[in-house]
């Protein structure tokens, strides 16, 4: 679990076999709850998978951005560069 994210209470109906069974695996050390987050995180790997792709690709284009920014400005620089030549010609 990330530092950041915090445990939220919420309230979750259960089919009496799932309880049962939640039941018999708890224990000293691995809570209801504790099964339940982890059976979510297995559940949900995909997503955060797919979550951490996208934070991924989406500083990629933030970065390729910039790059691009950064070439149009030197492309400017020379072109203005090459206009003041020709006067000075």
């Amino acid at each position: 679990m990330d530092i950041q994210d915090k445990l939220v209470r919420t309230t979750v109906q259960l089919r009496s076999s799932q309880h049962k069974a939640l039941e018999n695996l708890s224990g000293p050390g691995k809570s209801i709850s504790a099964l339940v987050r982890t059976a979510l995180d297995k559940y949900l790997d995909p997503y955060y998978e797919q979550n951490y792709q996208n934070q991924k690709l989406d500083k990629m284009l933030e970065e390729a951005e910039s790059r691009m920014e950064k070439l149009s400005e030197g492309v400017t620089a020379i072109e203005d560069i090459f206009a003041d030549l020709k006067f000075k010609v």
